[in-house]
């Protein structure tokens, strides 16, 4: 093979009605559509060829010439154990922590208990001096007021997220422009709100159903603050928009790319001439995770991140693939971890910014989801918006009927494959009850399997 093999000048073009015809003959009658053609769970059509794009612009995330931030979650409920953790995390290739609160939407059982006494000042005594970005995830108001005043002031070293929302957190809509407030004044560097469509993913909805939600609770917090006399693009640029990232490579990448489309729409109907770029955050599915023959888990991660990652994610957190057991180990920590250090240091990932730019499938599969969930959205706001559709429990319906609809596919590890003798799984400790958030509660696809 030489480079002028290459050279695709060397074939000859084939048009696309030249290429039917080989299909046609390929397929010996039987339908095109129904051989070739797959659909999503939103019922987008996924041809088998697409032409390539060359009218598009790169969706990039947000700081383009740095990798995406390796996020370790903070979540073991013994907080001395957690703080060891911690330490051990940033030595060993993390450039972010996520503490996880037990009543967050992201603790599946786990997670720590932020009302223990001097909580606050000792995160911020640990994280002191230390060039990382650290996120608090379910956490009320008053821990982020009482975190960001035992920081004392804004550093140049640390990137933080405070994690304000009007529709998972425990706080009041006054406690929270309050915090907000105050976290501005301050200057802290990072984002003060977040804008989650994750309880929905995990729940069993739709990608486009959890993009709906993640717009509708960016617009419900752009109405609250509005109120309060803060500017729509203040708001827009302290905002994070968190999804889930799971093993369907090409329709987690579409995903990403779609909420900025999606942030980007509603940043000009709100009259800002130059929004910010978006700031995206990405977990790895819970719903994609199973019990039995838990290293499958790995695999299903390691695809979830890839595709993140190359999706645009500003920073991205893996769930230990021992989680549906227990607290996770050192060992499953250290794979979490590695499963992106290796993908940014080893793979390089990060080296193109959005390489599905142009790529016609992606594309496609781009737009077609970011106008579902647009749909999906303005039906929210036409029922009076997010925090009613829940307390309605139309979301919850909504949720649950696309649940219904999914059709239960083979699980490797679990239906297909099964180990015969499952070998045991260590843990540090038994899980705690998983929290419903947003009306709605994580359903694993080996638990709704067994149904």
């Amino acid at each position: 093979m030489n480079i002028d093999s290459l050279d695709p000048n060397v074939f000859a073009p084939v048009s696309r009605e030249a290429w039917l015809k080989l299909v046609s003959r390929a397929l010996k009658g039987a339908d095109f559509q129904e051989a070739l053609v797959s659909r999503t769970d939103d019922g987008i059509a996924i041809e088998p060829l697409y032409a390539r794009r060359s009218d598009v612009t790169p969706l990039t995330r947000r700081q383009t010439e740095r990798p995406w931030i390796v996020s370790q979650r903070m979540d073991d409920p013994d907080i001395e154990r957690a703080f060891i953790q911690l330490g051990a995390d940033l030595a060993n290739g993390a450039s972010g922590i996520t503490l996880i609160s037990k009543t967050g939407l992201s603790a599946f059982g786990v997670g720590i208990d932020t009302r223990a006494e001097g909580l606050a000042a000792r995160l911020a005594s640990a994280i002191a001096g230390k060039n990382i970005s650290l996120r608090l995830e379910g956490c009320s108001p008053a821990f982020a007021d009482a975190f960001a005043t035992a920081l004392g002031k804004a550093s140049d070293h640390q990137t933080l997220h405070f994690g304000l929302d009007a529709f998972t957190s425990t706080g009041t809509t006054n406690e929270i422009t309050g915090s907000f407030q105050r976290l501005n004044n301050a200057g802290f560097a990072g984002t003060f709100l977040s804008a989650d469509g994750r309880a929905a993913h995990n729940a069993g909805g739709t990608e486009a159903q959890e993009l709906a939600v993640m717009a509708a609770a960016l617009v419900g917090h752009l109405r609250m603050l509005d109120q309060t006399g803060i500017d729509p693009e203040t708001v827009l640029n302290v905002t994070s928009l968190c999804l889930t990232a799971d093993q369907n490579q090409f329709i987690t990448m579409a995903k990403a790319r779609a909420a900025r489309m999606i942030f980007a729409r509603i940043a000009e109907a709100c009259g800002v001439s130059h929004p910010p770029g978006a700031y995206i955050f990405m977990e790895t599915s819970y719903r994609m995770l199973t019990k039995l023959d838990v290293e499958t888990n790995i695999l299903r991660n390691t695809i979830a991140v890839f595709a993140a990652g190359t999706g645009g994610a500003d920073e991205i957190s893996v769930l230990p693939h021992t989680l549906t057991h227990g607290i996770p180990e050192p060992l499953a920590r250290r794979l979490a971890r590695n499963t992106q250090t290796i993908l940014i240091s080893e793979s390089h990932l990060d080296h193109v910014a959005d390489p599905a730019a142009g790529a016609g499938g992606i594309e496609a599969l781009t737009e077609a989801l970011a106008e579902k969930a647009w749909e999906i959205f303005a039906g929210i706001e036409r029922d009076g918006g997010l925090a009613k559709v829940i307390a309605g429990g139309q979301l919850a319906a909504m949720v649950d009927e696309a649940s219904a609809n999914r059709a239960v596919k083979p699980i490797v590890g679990t239906t297909l494959f099964a180990a015969e003798v499952e070998r045991l799984v260590e843990i540090l400790g038994e899980l705690g009850s998983v929290v419903e958030c947003l009306g709605v509660k994580p359903l694993r696809l080996d638990e709704r399997a067994s149904l």
